[in-house]
């Protein structure tokens, strides 16, 4: 019966998994971030609830009088327009300058009062401000008042016209000028989870694979460069080698950030209690935009099937790249060289980012659906689409099949390149050598 070539892989992986968890490195590292993220969260989210205190400066003027018969109420339009720096101003509407002349006279000496004369001239409105000289209101003062009331009085003359509500809103209304695709959501909560998700999920497996793609190349490449390959070969094949050492370094990634994960969710829960009891009436603005999301894309956005296959390809993904590493890891023939080789598996990284980011960004539909079916760029792409909604469950099942297939090819490759140049060790690599190696038969 013909020995499996995988045998042996779970000694491997077993061994290689208990020597990177027990570093003490590693446990300080996860230990050290995840209190930092837990306490950062909840300061953030402590910090940004404090509602907004700021003092408004009170306007020093006293008494308006309001020479003119338009019949305009500014106290009550500065109060709807949120001027609230002059609401404790008292106006007193008076027929023409000589009754508002008449009428302040009675002013003390000192009070801080002015007269403001609106007319109406060769279809043209005037304001005119005028400081008594008895009063104590300054020009910058009476300045700001007429630049408020002339903001009121705007919105007062479309009262006059004697248009409809719904006229009135109409015109008031800003005109915001847009272009798109017809049925393309506008929305500025749909474009941030547009441009945003693939940003974050890009960088996020970009760090998983800057931080534990050397790991993996290391591992893989250990025993060779110190001559034990040999001796390791006699009981154990080389695609279990392989597959146990990628295996164990991957899973010790992905443990340490889904923890990491958890830590995060942690923090903004304690912080959303204490800003919840600290201010009355507080809304967490991430909750906010997750129940945006829930209510602004399909049924299956956000759904648990789309949530645990986002969490499957995010984690085969960087299984697939890990595997990549491994495979970099095998042409490693001296140490000097495992540099060099770290670019198989980086190179490839930064592409399908940019490509999975710039097709969204570029509303480029066509490289958008290629990404989802390549396997280098699925893992940068497929999950936000997934969660978004912007991709079926379907396609998330072929894009998880092509991964591993991928990666199991991957290793196969791998296994055969870290035999094959055995013959080669010490050797510097070259095409001809690897081809060579990979056209050789067993």
């Amino acid at each position: 019966m013909k020995e499996s070539r995988f045998r042996g892989w779970k000694d491997v992986f077993s061994f290689t998994f208990r020597q990177m968890t027990k570093k003490k490195g590693y446990k300080a590292v996860t230990a050290v971030v995840a209190v930092l993220l837990v306490v950062a969260l909840v300061l953030v989210v402590v910090i940004t609830g404090k509602p907004d205190e700021k003092e408004v400066e009170k306007s020093g003027i006293q008494t308006v009088y309001v020479a003119g018969e338009f019949g305009v109420d500014y106290a009550q339009m500065l109060a709807l327009l949120d001027k609230e720096a002059f609401l404790d101003v008292d106006f007193k509407q008076v027929a023409d300058y000589d009754a508002a002349k008449k009428a302040s006279e009675g002013e003390a000496q000192g009070n801080s009062y002015v007269i403001v004369e609106v007319s109406y001239e060769d279809a043209t409105f005037y304001m005119n401000g005028i400081l008594p000289a008895n009063s104590s209101a300054g020009k910058s003062e009476a300045e700001d008042l007429l630049a408020a009331m002339s903001e009121c009085f705007e919105y007062a003359k479309v009262g006059m016209a004697n248009l409809s509500e719904a006229q009135v809103v109409a015109l008031v209304m800003p005109i915001v000028a847009s272009d798109g695709k017809i049925g393309e959501d506008h929305s500025i909560g749909a474009m941030l989870v547009r441009l945003m998700a693939p940003m974050i999920f890009g960088l996020t497996l970009y760090m998983m694979l800057i931080f534990y793609g050397q790991d993996v190349s290391r591992e893989v490449s250990m025993e060779k460069v110190s001559k034990l390959t040999e001796t390791l070969l006699t009981s154990i094949k080389p695609y279990a080698m392989i597959t146990g050492k990628v295996l164990a370094v991957a899973l010790a990634g992905i443990l340490q950030f889904f923890f990491w994960i958890v830590c995060a969710v942690a923090g903004l829960v304690i912080g959303n209690m204490i800003a919840n009891s600290m201010y009355p009436g507080y809304e967490n603005v991430i909750f906010k935009a997750l129940d945006y999301v829930r209510e602004t894309y399909n049924t299956s956005a956000f759904s648990p099937a789309a949530a645990l296959l986002a969490a499957l390809i995010f984690v085969v993904g960087f299984l697939f790249y890990s595997v990549l590493a491994g495979v970099a890891g095998s042409l490693v023939a001296k140490p000097e060289d495992a540099a060099q080789v770290q670019n198989i598996f980086q190179f490839p990284v930064i592409i399908s980012f940019f490509a999975c980011y710039f097709g969204i960004l570029l509303e480029k539909d066509a490289l958008i659906a290629a990404t989802r079916f390549i396997p280098f760029t699925i893992p940068f792409g497929m999950p936000c689409d997934l969660l978004t909604g912007t991709a079926s469950i379907l396609q998330g099942v072929v894009s998880l099949a092509i991964l591993l297939i991928f990666s199991v090819l991957c290793i196969v490759v791998s296994g055969k390149v870290y035999e094959g140049l055995i013959l080669y060790n010490g050797q510097r690599m070259n095409l001809k050598k690897l081809v060579n190696v990979l056209r050789a038969k067993k």
